[in-house]
């Protein structure tokens, strides 16, 4: 059942809004700084939910880095889930094609049909992002399968 779940959420677009940036952040057009944001995301590279860092490695756009923590609890335990990925944004002005991977490790703290433990899977992904550097939001919407161990 663990698998199944996790596969049809593969197959579920994933979204990510409200990502802030700093103040230092909104010249980042003008001197070339790298752009930083931090956001939520659903369905995504943390499975239910996460929270994610994500940062440029020059301006605000071309090749990035992501990390994040994520996870879901219910009755009798949960999963906890830390994605870290590489993502490329190409475009002009606030609209951009995101292409990238997660890999993201899942420690599960109670019993799916007999899964206990830790396991892991990778995600590559391809989308759609709004960001501005002079904008305090950032959206991203994408699609991609998981892959991962046993899965």
């Amino acid at each position: 059942m663990k698998k199944s779940f996790i596969f049809l959420l593969g197959l579920i677009t994933s979204i990510s809004l409200l990502a802030q940036y700093s103040p230092k952040d909104r010249d980042v057009e003008e001197t070339g700084k790298a752009s930083k944001a931090v956001y939520g995301e659903f369905l995504g590279g943390g499975l239910i939910f996460s929270a994610n860092f994500d940062t440029r490695f020059k301006g605000y756009k071309g090749l990035g880095l992501r990390v994040g923590i994520g996870g879901a609890g219910g009755t009798g335990g949960g999963i906890l889930t830390f994605p870290i990925g590489l993502n490329y944004l190409a475009g002009e002005g606030p609209h951009h094609f995101e292409a990238g991977a997660t890999f993201t490790l899942v420690t599960a703290a109670f019993d799916f049909g007999g899964d206990t433990g830790s396991d892991w899977f990778a995600m590559p992904h391809l989308g759609y992002r709004y960001t501005k550097p002079s904008n305090s939001f950032n959206g991203r919407i994408y699609v991609g399968p998981f892959i991962g161990n046993g899965l």
